[in-house]
């Protein structure tokens, strides 16, 4: 995604212009783990296991740009982590949960990321505790370029068997909600 390449990159170069060389270096890294964790995908779709993986290198180099900012509670229930889901579907979900709400806010805020198994389908939720989709936008559209590749994406594979939701958590916040068919990939 570019728009993360970009921040990280223009996150590297703020820590080096302000002399702080170890933590630009492990963001370097992290950036090079997770390019190469990408270069290696030859695949559509990923299990759900590789796929939390690739988010969790990707939610290193955002815990390094947030630092104290950034709490992420994961709840996956440890039945879906062998189902099938598309390669970096979740990647800008969480990137879009952060951009709107993390990065508005100078409290520390939180991300959560889940995953069940309900009625034959894999459901994946994005949730961030920021202040949710603003008046004048119809969340359900998304109005971003992430958000239209993701649901371009999910017609493509899944045509009619799939959901797709943007709206306000009840709680508080933005919450995504993605539903596929349940298919194992072991």
């Amino acid at each position: 995604n570019p728009h993360f390449l970009f921040n990280t990159l223009h996150s590297i170069s703020g820590l080096v212009r302000e002399d702080n060389k170890g933590l630009a270096i492990r963001m370097i890294a992290g950036l090079g783990d997770l390019l190469r964790q990408t270069l290696q995908v030859n695949s559509q779709e990923v299990t759900l296991r590789q796929e939390l993986d690739f988010l969790e290198k990707y939610l290193e180099i955002e815990q390094l740009r947030f630092q104290d900012r950034l709490n992420v509670k994961m709840l996956i229930d440890p039945d879906t982590v062998e189902a099938t889901v598309p390669c970096l579907i979740l990647q800008p979900l969480v990137e879009n949960a952060l951009r709107h709400g993390i990065s508005k806010s100078a409290k520390a805020s939180m991300i959560e990321i889940r995953a069940s198994r309900e009625n034959g389908n894999l459901i994946l939720q994005v949730q961030n505790d920021g202040p949710g989709f603003p008046a004048q936008i119809k969340p359900s559209n998304g109005n971003s370029i992430g958000i239209a590749n993701t649901q371009a994406r999910l017609e493509s594979l899944y045509h009619n068997s799939f959901r797709f939701k943007l709206e306000n958590a009840e709680t508080g916040g933005a919450l995504a909600t993605i539903a596929i068919p349940f298919i194992s990939g072991s």
